[in-house]
């Protein structure tokens, strides 16, 4: 039995088969990386030079005995430095292949392609979140004998039957469109029109007479 896709991308990337990302790379994200590095470097040492013959009258005075020299000499010790440089990695949900950062899917698109992370785009006849179903569209289920309850066109996953609204409708059915003041897929938008009402599908202001502005109702036309 093969290994799975994620176990063969993740050995390859550990025997270091991945080459340079590049900084153009939309995928790709900075960070900084910690190194170490062992330098040399000198500083002065003070040493004591002894006379070379010993003061043995020690009573006539300290004028009569010769007394040590101090001399610096320059010694030298290795010192282990830290510093930080950036450095490029595939962002989250990629993965590093032949220098370029691409989409990884935790499962694999039986017949399809991964397209972004965990997003499969299926080939013709083919539906579902891995790509594994040959339900038309309208049905469900492991024999796609289960009707889609999905208002106004929408389809629903071929496996668990949850309707995939467009943008504008509510889900669970897409019978109804958004409320007042949301908007977008599954109306997860608010609507940035300061009481204006708004597109349900895109979001668009629809402003009042006398009024302009794409987001924000702006000031009076002229």
């Amino acid at each position: 039995m093969l290994p799975p896709l994620r176990t063969l991308l993740l050995l390859a990337l550990g025997l270091g088969l991945a080459r340079t990302l590049s900084s153009s790379d939309p995928n790709a994200c900075s960070f900084w990386e910690s190194f170490t590095t062992t330098t040399k470097e000198s500083h002065s040492r003070p040493f004591s030079l002894h006379p070379s013959e010993p003061c043995d009258r020690p009573w006539e005075g300290p004028q009569t005995c010769s007394q040590p020299t101090v001399v610096y000499r320059t010694v030298y010790r290795q010192v282990v430095k830290t510093g930080h440089r950036p450095r490029l990695q595939c962002c989250q949900g990629f993965y590093e292949s032949s220098g370029t950062c691409v989409p990884l899917c935790a499962q694999e698109c039986v017949h399809g392609r991964c397209v972004a992370p965990n997003q499969c785009q299926c080939a013709p006849g083919w539906r579902g979140d891995d790509c594994s179903s040959e339900c038309g569209p309208g049905v469900w289920g492991p024999r796609c004998d289960k009707p889609c309850g999905c208002g106004n066109s929408s389809s629903c996953d071929p496996k668990s039957g949850v309707c995939s609204c467009p943008p504008g409708l509510q889900p669970p059915n897409c019978l109804r469109p958004c409320a007042p003041g949301s908007s977008g897929p599954a109306c997860r938008f608010s609507c940035q029109c300061h009481g204006a009402p708004c597109d349900p599908q895109t979001g668009a202001c629809f402003c009042p007479p006398g009024r302009t502005g794409s987001r924000e109702v702006g000031r009076p036309g002229s």
